[in-house]
């Protein structure tokens, strides 16, 4: 049974949405339960000034992203990487203990948005010796945020993203 706070932030979700031209996106997921989520967010002078994402999931995994985005937003950074599964679940007023790798989830996308937020410049500058500027920022913008998430990506995402020329190029580095 889902608290009332739960079924409020699953009905009513909050910053739901993909934000366009995000500073960094945090793209995670659990291979057992099949929940993905895209936390996507922009910073300004050190702060979480905007956050969006994109969940895939069930009505938890939905509840969880939803309060996440109102606990990160206005937050330092610094702030925002201390926030935990237990501070999201709490701040819902509690998960069913099967739900709550939801909140971890959670939690680890907004982690790993701040650290492809503080990574972007060196891995912007790797994507664009590979297929050009234009392209590594569609890549960038899909939540692909290294070389080794880029070789583990499908190619049919890849191909969804950057350009014709940029898929050739792209296939060409993952032959090496």
């Amino acid at each position: 049974m889902y608290s009332k706070k739960v079924m409020e932030h699953f009905l009513n979700p909050r910053n739901k949405g993909k934000l366009e031209n995000a500073d960094a996106v945090g793209r995670v997921g659990n291979p057992v339960c099949g929940d993905v989520m895209y936390i996507y967010i922009k910073v300004k002078d050190g702060k979480i000034a905007d956050i969006g994402w994109e969940t895939m999931g069930c009505a938890a995994a939905i509840a969880t992203s939803s309060m996440l985005s109102e606990l990160a937003k206005g937050k330092s950074l610094e702030e925002a990487m201390k926030i935990s599964r237990k501070d999201i679940a709490e701040a819902l007023e509690g998960l069913p203990p099967i739900k709550m790798h939801c909140s971890n989830l959670a939690a680890e996308g907004l982690h790993k948005a701040i650290e492809n937020y503080r990574k972007r410049d060196e891995v912007m500058e790797e994507f664009s010796k590979i297929v050009g500027e234009k392209d590594a920022k569609a890549l960038w913008q899909a939540g692909i945020s290294s070389l080794e998430e880029l070789r583990k990506t499908s190619i049919e995402e890849i191909a969804n993203v950057v350009s014709r020329e940029g898929m050739e190029k792209i296939r060409e580095f993952l032959k090496k």
